[in-house]
């Protein structure tokens, strides 16, 4: 109670001063919601520099270990160092913007995209990101194996269009190259045939007739006339292996050289051949049959594509899935699920370690790499 004296005053005094009191109390409050905002725009930030940071220093040790070879062809690996780069500066400023808000001072340039409010929006957009980082951080890094083979089909013709045989429904399905396989699926021109499932009918090597020796450099020509103007190289190619006394399939060149032999083979029968690579084996080749072969990758490893040659080699059952081997034998002409291809009748087959660089690729310049 005021004193009758006063009592205008007081009744004045008390109101200025509860005014005060919400006004304070008002001011608190928003400023404790603007700071509360500042945290969660400030956690948002901070999840997103881990992340870039996880993806950076992934690449880092990928590159350190000599593992991104598993995943990136040489010629992109530059473009992939440098992204890890570009991610590391993205997330020193995402962290600098981060303790901006964390200090309630935030950088407010109203050019990006407003934090969303939804839980299980922004869990389902992070966890895209930090899934994959944690599956890459995770499994040891490994080359592609067998099992991929056993997915994708093992090509055993590097040059011709041919048909890709399914042993186990007995179809076959006309692309680009022949294919081993149990999972083929039909993408164009499918056609039904029977497909040899007997392992003594599996590589059967027909009789050709073999074109005369080459002893002058006209006969050299005539014996490697290409047909196409594409394949043209591969007639070069063809020109300078036959003049070697044994053909080294180099990784640096791998498919230029069985491309050559392929879409010439009949002029390298007897010829003998150095191959190496990883074994392959399906249940319905004979048991002196098995391929070796090796994943040829333009870009990435999403792209590869497993290329070998049928080996005959009377002790073929004792090397085991996965095993790399050198081959050294003569090329012979075969046929594989009732298409023809080039085999390699192996003289010696001997288990070698896995190369550090395990995949092939495609090489603009084979002729200088021959030469």
């Amino acid at each position: 109670m005021c004193p009758s004296a006063f009592d205008l005053d007081c009744h004045y005094g008390s109101q200025l001063l509860a005014a005060r009191s919400t006004f304070l109390i008002k001011i608190g409050f928003q400023g404790g919601i603007k700071l509360s905002q500042a945290r969660i725009i400030s956690f948002h930030y901070f999840l997103r520099t881990a992340i870039l940071l996880g993806i950076s220093s992934y690449i880092v040790v990928l590159s350190r270990s000599d593992a991104l070879t598993y995943y990136i062809a040489p010629r992109m690996m530059i473009y992939v160092k440098m992204a890890s780069v570009v991610l590391y500066i993205i997330a020193c400023f995402q962290g600098y913007m981060a303790l901006r808000a964390y200090w309630g001072k935030p950088v407010t340039c109203e050019c990006e995209q407003p934090v969303s409010r939804s839980v299980l929006r922004n869990t389902l957009a992070y966890g895209l990101l930090i899934i994959p980082l944690f599956i890459g951080f995770g499994p040891p890094d490994t080359a592609l194996s067998s099992t991929m083979v056993a997915t994708k089909g093992m090509n055993l013709s590097a040059s011709k269009s041919s048909l890709t045989a399914t042993a186990t429904t007995g179809t076959t399905t006309e692309v680009p190259t022949t294919t081993t396989g149990t999972t083929g699926t039909s993408t164009s021109k499918a056609t039904t045939a029977t497909t040899a499932t007997d392992p003594a009918s599996a590589a059967s090597i027909p009789s050709t007739k073999m074109p005369a020796p080459a002893n002058t450099d006209a006969d050299l020509q005539k014996l490697f006339q290409a047909d196409k103007e594409w394949d043209e190289d591969f007639s070069k190619i063809g020109m300078i292996l036959y003049k070697k006394d044994t053909i080294v399939v180099k990784p640096e060149i791998y498919m230029e050289i069985l491309s050559s032999i392929d879409l010439f083979k009949n002029n390298f029968i007897g010829k003998k051949i150095e191959l190496t690579g990883f074994v392959y084996r399906e249940d319905n080749m004979a048991s002196n049959q098995f391929v070796v072969g090796r994943f040829a990758v333009s870009c990435c490893s999403a792209d590869a594509t497993p290329y070998g040659v049928m080996i005959d080699f009377p002790t073929a059952a004792t090397y085991p899935k996965d095993m790399w081997v050198k081959v050294t034998g003569t090329v012979q002409n075969g046929s594989y699920n009732g298409n023809d291809i080039f085999i390699i009748k192996a003289m010696q087959v001997d288990k070698i370690a896995a190369p550090s660089s395990p995949y092939v690729y495609p090489n603009f310049e084979p002729l200088k790499e021959l030469q």
